[in-house]
């Protein structure tokens, strides 16, 4: 029987604004718990209290799910110039960063162009520590950062430095492999932040002749980490599912509210709305809903890679996953497709939500987040539209960094985000399987796609 979708509308919403327990779970994360960095005991207790609130709820199949983890532990990391061992630099190693100790002459790479590189002397990029701006040239076309590090490490090139672009002396973990490529542990050289400050110090240094000493005392670990699975059964085709998931790691020394707290507490909110109303209305999901908070995902989505590995091939592929991450960067505009072929119907599902909200598609796979592993095995997958690449809030640009704390958070928005997704999950559940289209995917033709696209700077809007 098909809802009554006005009444299931004014529930939804309602519970959503009034009994919202958002604020409580960003505050147990980040404060509470706190830095959940992959593998620590704290990333295990966000798995852990994931799973106590859903199983709370009534969610059926409540468990974690461990998997292997290769992460990565910095013990210490320090730039120094000319031998100044009383002024050190800001220093942040990128995730993944190797071990190293040495000390260079500094050489101005600008932002790290061709022509830039081909203006050096080689000699001078030889051993050298090299500066780079990790931007793009302004009115050339884009070049992947990623493939300008190879071009510096094949010149020669023992480390580079580039900046953070945030003025006032901060720094925040970057990752510089390439995700699409399947190592997310390879970097192409050692790679360490400071800040805009302290770059342009370095810079001035560098045109005189200076030598800077780079030294990072790191390495990569074997340890564990936890996915937290549940879910709300189909009435009408059990046996097939929609996922929404977010992650519930963070990088090494964050509180993560934006990224990815809010995601998490969406996620569980989610849950708890379609919950109660089937509670309170008997008003169930057409086909399976299954919620998934991932581990590892800022350590080159590690979970969802291990998810992926452990259910596809044994079950049904899902007709559709939903990853929410980095939500308070904006308010939801619609949904985005990595694949062209659910558009019509997803659009039609927004449609008859009356809110305005679009549905697009990616021209590129996008392998920035937890849907990658999924694109990749050729189960549809999604993002959702909230200008998180353009026009962000200034509050929310803190991400990777311990700047990024739940006061930045717009918890109004987040409060729309958890209704629209539990009307637009329940709509789509309710779809008769003949009414979707066939899953042609093929992960071959998707592994080609990706090859070709390598390096290519990702388009968003």
């Amino acid at each position: 029987m098909i809802p009554d979708w006005d009444d299931v509308d004014r529930r939804l919403m309602g519970d959503a604004w009034i009994g919202s327990q958002i604020a409580n779970h960003v505050e147990h994360l980040c404060t509470t718990i706190g830095v959940r960095w992959a593998g620590s005991e704290a990333e295990h207790r966000a798995a852990d209290f994931v799973i106590a609130y859903v199983d709370a709820l009534g969610l059926q199949s409540p468990r974690v799910e461990e998997f292997p983890l290769r992460t990565w532990e910095c013990r210490s990391a320090r730039l120094v110039v000319d031998d100044a061992l009383d002024d050190p630099l800001a220093a942040r190693p990128c995730l993944f960063c190797p071990a190293i100790d040495v000390t260079a002459r500094l050489v101005n790479a600008g932002f790290g162009m061709p022509h830039e590189l081909a203006a050096i002397p080689g000699d001078q990029l030889q051993n050298a520590v090299a500066l780079i701006d990790s931007g793009f040239e302004p009115f050339s076309e884009p070049r992947a950062f990623g493939l300008r590090l190879e071009e510096l490490a094949e010149a020669g090139v023992r480390a580079a430095v580039t900046f953070a672009p945030l003025a006032g002396r901060r720094t925040s973990d970057i990752s510089v492999a390439d995700w699409r490529a399947g190592d997310p542990t390879s970097v192409p050289l050692p790679v360490l932040q400071t800040s805009r400050e302290d770059f342009a110090t370095l810079r001035r240094r560098a045109a005189v002749g200076s030598q800077v000493r780079v030294h990072v005392d790191a390495g990569i670990l074997n340890g564990q980490s936890w996915n937290a699975v549940a879910e709300i059964p189909g009435n009408r085709w059990r046996t097939e599912s929609l996922i929404l998931s977010a992650h519930h790691d963070t990088t090494t020394d964050s509180p993560g509210a934006n990224d990815n707290a809010a995601g998490v507490a969406v996620l569980i909110e989610t849950a708890r709305l379609l919950a109660r109303l089937q509670e309170e209305t008997g008003v169930a999901p057409g086909r399976t809903i299954r919620f998934v908070s991932f581990g590892a995902e800022e350590q080159g989505l590690q979970g969802s890679s291990a998810f992926v590995l452990r259910h596809n091939g044994t079950e049904p592929k899902p007709r559709l996953m939903i990853n929410l991450d980095e939500l308070s960067t904006g308010n939801m505009k619609g949904v985005v497709l990595q694949f062209p072929e659910l558009r019509p119907l997803v659009q039609s599902q927004l449609d008859s939500m009356h809110e305005g909200l679009t549905c697009h598609v990616l021209a590129q796979l996008d392998a920035s987040g937890d849907m990658f592993p999924f694109t990749r095995a050729g189960i549809p997958s999604a993002i959702l539209w909230r200008w998180r690449f353009v026009g962000r809030h200034p509050e929310t640009v803190y991400g990777h960094s311990s700047a990024d704390t739940p006061d930045k958070l717009r918890l109004r928005e987040l409060k729309e985000y958890a209704g629209y997704l539990a009307r637009l999950l329940l709509r789509l559940s309710h779809v008769p399987p003949e009414d979707w289209p066939e899953n042609r995917l093929d992960p071959q033709e998707i592994q080609q796609r990706l090859t070709s696209e390598r390096g290519t700077v990702f388009r968003t809007m």
